[in-house]
């Protein structure tokens, strides 16, 4: 509730899962509007991609609706620096190809952005937080034996 009251009083709008978000997230670029999303999070139906080597269920949304629209995915950043002061860093816009065929082009940009958050998460590894169970219960299952 209080990040929620926070994102209010600074005009940003949450978006719930499934097509019902995904319908408000396509009326708002649609307006105009920017999006920014959250990519490493474990979505269970969401698109099998490589990360650290092993496939993750990976949410497509951002992927789909960069490809579907045309739109420019600007990766940002936000490192702890001391205490409580914090860096955020934007990145110049990645390259969203399309060549008609939306399926191979989103698994190409998650694919791309798996890539960057790779390289983000060995330069510090300390500033990725991780609390739920990234990749299918088999990795876990294995890396345990």
């Amino acid at each position: 509730r209080i990040i929620n009251r926070v994102r209010l009083h600074h005009a940003s709008n949450m978006f719930p899962k499934g097509i019902r978000g995904a319908s408000r997230m396509a009326h708002a670029l649609k307006n105009g509007e920017s999006l920014a999303l959250l990519i490493d999070q474990k979505m269970n139906e969401g698109v099998a991609v490589p990360f650290f080597g092993h496939d993750a269920m990976t949410a497509p949304a951002i992927a789909q609706l960069a490809v579907k629209y045309g739109l420019a995915i600007i990766p940002a950043r936000v490192v702890r620096t001391r205490g409580a002061h914090f860096r955020a860093t934007a990145f110049p816009p990645l390259a969203v190809a399309r060549s008609g065929d939306e399926e191979a082009d989103t698994k190409a940009v998650l694919l791309t952005l798996h890539k960057l958050l790779e390289e983000w998460i060995r330069e510090r590894p300390e500033q990725w937080l991780w609390i739920h169970r990234r990749w299918p219960k088999e990795f876990y299952n294995k890396s345990t034996k």
